[in-house]
């Protein structure tokens, strides 16, 4: 399927618990950044603003297609109406896991 590249299954991101149903999303605080949101790269963008929705929170910039996944969008930049304004999607990232053929953490 993939010659000479790594794939990843992604369903059993979705296995965590969480009070919001919501699982790979979680929002939280934090006196550095504010607040966030946690997202698995599984996750749709609609399930993320519906989610920040939830707490009066929206993100800063997300794709103008709402049913595509997180990780997708961030793999080329998430360049989106917003971006003009707010920058692409993945200049509002704070911290990302990348795998490869090992694991690699990257943040800001």
């Amino acid at each position: 399927m993939a010659q000479n590249g790594v794939i990843v299954e992604m369903k059993s991101l979705n296995n965590n618990n969480n009070n919001n149903g919501n699982y790979g999303i979680r929002v939280s605080w934090d006196s550095e950044l504010g607040f966030y949101a946690d997202v698995g790269d599984e996750q749709l963008w609609i399930d993320v603003l519906r989610t920040t929705l939830e707490y009066g929170l929206a993100p800063v910039s997300w794709t103008d297609y709402l049913y595509l996944t997180v990780g997708g969008t961030l793999s080329n930049a998430g360049i989106s109406g917003q971006t003009f304004q707010h920058g692409p999607q993945i200049s509002n990232v704070h911290e990302m896991d990348v795998i490869t053929d090992g694991m690699i953490e990257c943040q800001q």
